[in-house]
């Protein structure tokens, strides 16, 4: 259970970050703290190990607190790259970067959301083997065995904005 405390400077933003987050059953709710694994917050802190920005999606929400729960730091990954310089040029992650096309990269988006074969082929309006054969494409480029590898593999270089 990953217990979240919501330091938010609006009730409104509290309640609906509540509303989102008490809908995962692997979250809890705390209201000290002192008491949380995670603090949801408007504004980074000292000692913080993210920020998001105020554009994203209600599923890269929770996905954020998991990944800071685990002990990932999350931020957008132009942020990312403006901490880490000596990653923006480092050959093999710009490699895989051109090496994955517009499409696959959506579908790499939708996997890091969770969504199957047939709702990424929904989504996108493509047959159920063309997203089989996008997220085969995606696990080879990668080098990962699973689709959760593929994700964590491409957030790791920064390809998944969380």
């Amino acid at each position: 259970m990953i217990r979240v405390y919501i330091d938010a400077g609006s009730a409104i933003t509290r309640s609906g970050l509540e509303s989102l987050l008490a809908a995962d059953p692997d979250i809890e709710i705390v209201h000290d703290a002192s008491e949380a694994d995670v603090v949801v917050g408007e504004s980074p802190r000292s000692g913080a190990r993210g920020t998001e920005s105020q554009d994203i999606s209600p599923a890269q929400v929770v996905a954020a607190v998991h990944a800071a729960a685990a002990g990932l730091v999350v931020m957008p990954a132009e942020e990312g790259m403006a901490f880490l310089p000596h990653l923006a040029g480092h050959e093999p992650v710009r490699e895989i970067a051109e090496a994955l096309t517009p499409r696959e990269m959506d579908v790499l988006e939708m996997l890091a959301e969770g969504l199957s074969n047939k709702m990424i082929a929904h989504r996108l309006s493509i047959s159920d083997h063309t997203a089989k054969f996008h997220v085969n494409s995606i696990l080879a480029k990668l080098n990962a065995g699973t689709r959760t590898e593929a994700v964590t593999r491409g957030i790791r270089l920064g390809l998944i904005k969380i």
